[in-house]
């Protein structure tokens, strides 16, 4: 249980980060290269409407959490011999923990 535990936070911190980096320093040097052959590959494989997700913290939030729940669960297989995948409910916690960043963060902005 502690090693779900310990699994799930790894997941939803990394996550978090990916997503702040992707989408508030995609512009800046070591970000934008990775983010735009991110951008072209939803485009190409997925749909072009998908690959706007990219400019959204929540939304790239989710599934960051996704990619980061694949790299956790196998790393977690091989130190735990168990594997670790609760990514419909670990993207819901980074969901809402960068909705409340960003909300927290414009209320600042509008002195409230």
């Amino acid at each position: 249980m502690i090693n779900l535990l310990i699994c799930l936070i790894i997941s939803v911190l990394s996550a978090l980060g990916m997503a702040i980096a992707l989408v508030e320093k995609g512009d800046t040097y070591p970000i934008r290269k990775p983010k735009i052959i991110l951008k072209l590959f939803l485009r190409k494989y997925i749909s072009k409407d998908f690959s706007r997700v990219v400019n959204c913290t929540t939304c790239t939030s989710m599934w960051t959490t996704l990619f980061s729940d694949i790299f956790v669960g196998l790393f977690s297989l091989i130190l735990f011999d168990n594997f670790y995948f609760l990514w419909p409910l670990s993207g819901f916690i980074t969901l809402s923990f960068a909705w409340f960043i960003i909300e927290f963060l414009n209320a600042i902005d509008r002195n409230e």
